[in-house]
């Protein structure tokens, strides 16, 4: 039990002390966006190229492991598609915007310290290669449709282009991408620096939630709540059931992958889905209210969890 209270801790104070720096004290919109820029650009990317330059990869079965993650995900998308489509009656591109929230974690800022304390440096990698196609995944197919539907005068060779740019702008994708080619080719790891990388990365995700909490108390829970408790709901109690249940009953993993893609699933509603909201200027309400909501709910699922799988 002292184990679990750690790790619940460890994670979630770096949250709250941003909640509560953010919320409290004077701090500027410049301040905090250098902090951001820092946190997510600068030092983010230098953990995950340090971390899978120096990772020894394990044996396991990846395509049932990205199968039942991703599976399940497009799965949940679909409902919350189909629920803002047909009953709050969006169009398609805000009905994919709502889709997207369901489905999407916080498998960075939250999802990274959270699983490394959980299963150690080994043992996280089949969570790292979910975080690897993460937002690939699912950020292609949502800007397609939002794309393909604002833009349908369009050819669609020209919206896959203009997608796939805007993932490779992505820094998180390019340091797990750029520390994999470094440990795939072998290259030497420097002692001197290799001391000066790993320093950086203990500061990084500690950053990291610091400027998740700063977020979160930009965002407003009141607004939209009703809608927000569906999807929450779909993000983390739906998500993580049905993929514990392809995991565990169908495709038999083993103890390790089920409990990494349930995990997974369970983590909040990613706060890059508000971003995708701010960028289309749609359903920022909603939303930032779900990001809040799922946040604080994940606290007691995530808890819930990590007892039953007996940490």
């Amino acid at each position: 039990m002292n184990s679990l209270f750690y790790v619940i801790l460890s994670v979630f104070s770096y949250v709250i002390l941003g909640f509560i720096i953010k919320k409290y004290f004077n701090l500027s919109h410049k301040i905090i966006s250098k902090f951001d820029y820092l946190s997510f650009n600068i030092l983010l990317p230098i953990a995950l190229i340090t971390y899978f330059w120096q990772i020894n990869f394990p044996s396991f079965n990846t395509l049932n492991l990205l199968f039942v993650f991703f599976g399940a995900g497009i799965f949940i998308f679909f409902i919350g598609y189909q629920i803002a489509y047909n009953k709050f009656k969006f169009t398609v591109d805000d009905s994919a915007l709502i889709g997207l929230a369901s489905c999407f974690g916080n498998s960075v800022a939250l999802g990274i310290p959270l699983m490394h304390t959980l299963f150690g440096k080994l043992n996280v990698m089949p969570y790292m290669i979910l975080v690897l196609f993460h937002g690939l995944v699912h950020f292609t197919y949502t800007t397609l449709i939002i794309e393909s539907y604002r833009n349908r005068s369009l050819k669609i060779h020209r919206q896959i282009l203009s997608t796939f740019i805007g993932l490779f702008r992505n820094v998180v994708l390019v340091g797990i991408f750029f520390g994999i080619s470094l440990n795939y080719f072998n290259i030497p790891q420097p002692t001197n620096l290799l001391f000066i990388l790993n320093l950086i990365s203990e500061i990084a995700l500690p950053c990291v939630l610091l400027s998740l909490g700063f977020a979160l108390a930009t965002f407003n829970l009141v607004l939209s709540f009703k809608r927000s408790v569906i999807l929450t709901f779909l993000k983390n109690i739906l998500h993580p059931l049905i993929a514990f249940t392809i995991s565990k009953f169908f495709l038999n993993l083993d103890e390790l992958l089920v409990m990494t893609v349930t995990l997974a699933a369970a983590l909040p509603s990613g706060s890059q889905t508000y971003y995708f909201a701010f960028r289309y200027n749609s359903q920022k309400e909603l939303i930032s209210s779900n990001i809040v909501l799922s946040t604080f709910v994940s606290f007691f699922t995530l808890s819930i969890l990590i007892i039953l799988f007996d940490f």
